[in-house]
């Protein structure tokens, strides 16, 4: 979805009516050309480097972790199988750290809606 340009480029607000200028001037033979394409450079040099700028991410506090237990009862699978679905990579709320396993408990809750939709 594109976002509008005024959005991206709060120094660039006015773009289209100076590109509109720009345009005007090169109809008109009096122009001086290299004033234009340098016009157009600057313009080009400010939207690629609002383009190209990451987009800050914002931090999200950790959530509490759930027990192996509290996986297998609310999950009604094995710890067995939890082990092996998460060594797998195939469980998104299960994390390393170190030789332990944790188990997110925001992303338990989802997957677990998930699981119950289907």
């Amino acid at each position: 979805m594109a976002r509008p340009v005024a959005l991206l480029l709060p120094d660039l607000a006015d773009l289209p009516a100076r590109l509109r200028h720009l345009a005007d001037q090169v109809e008109a033979e009096s122009a001086d050309l290299d004033e234009v394409l340098g016009e157009l450079e600057v313009v080009r040099v400010r939207i690629w480097r609002q383009a190209t700028m990451p987009v800050p991410v914002m931090p999200t506090a950790p959530t509490p972790a759930v027990s192996l237990r509290e996986v297998v009862e609310q999950s009604g699978m094995s710890k067995d199988w939890i082990y092996r679905e998460a060594r797998a990579g195939r469980l998104p709320f299960a994390r390393r750290m170190g030789r332990r396993l944790t188990f997110d408990a925001a992303r338990f809750a989802g997957w677990l809606e998930r699981q119950r939709s289907r």
